[in-house]
């Protein structure tokens, strides 16, 4: 019902009158009517941030572990940003495999090719992309 009325009535179609995050909760929702309307260029900006955030957090990695530079400023951020990605994807995984039984390089391909098909001509909506197929 929230992807219809995103679709049919944009971002206004969501009341944050009366909210403590109203100021961001309106950004949010601009996105999330961008990618109602359009979903394939939304979803390949994600990806392209998820991919940053995680060679951020890589190579952070790579100047401790090998450089010994536990202070580093890029630590805080890059741990900032990669950690809840990290652990989304994490329960994602554990969830697949509890619940459909499903290893961690299935989900990935099924992943990689539903963000692929999505509003093509397989009919396959971003809203379907919430639930396993």
């Amino acid at each position: 019902m929230v992807a219809e009325a995103l679709l049919t009535h944009g971002a206004t179609a969501l009341d944050f009158t009366g909210a403590s995050t109203k100021y961001s909760d309106r950004p949010a929702a601009q996105r999330m009517a961008d990618l109602a309307q359009n979903p394939r260029p939304v979803l390949n900006d994600v990806a392209g941030a998820f991919r940053i955030a995680l060679r951020r957090l890589y190579r952070t990695r790579n100047i401790i572990l090998h450089g010994g530079a536990t202070q580093g400023v890029a630590l805080e951020a890059s741990l900032r940003t990669a950690a809840p990605l990290a652990g989304a994807g994490l329960d994602r995984i554990i969830h697949a495999d509890y619940v459909e039984g499903l290893d961690p390089l299935a989900l990935a391909a099924r992943a990689d090719i539903a963000l692929t098909l999505v509003n093509g001509e397989s009919g396959l909506s971003v809203v379907d992309l919430l639930e396993p197929v």
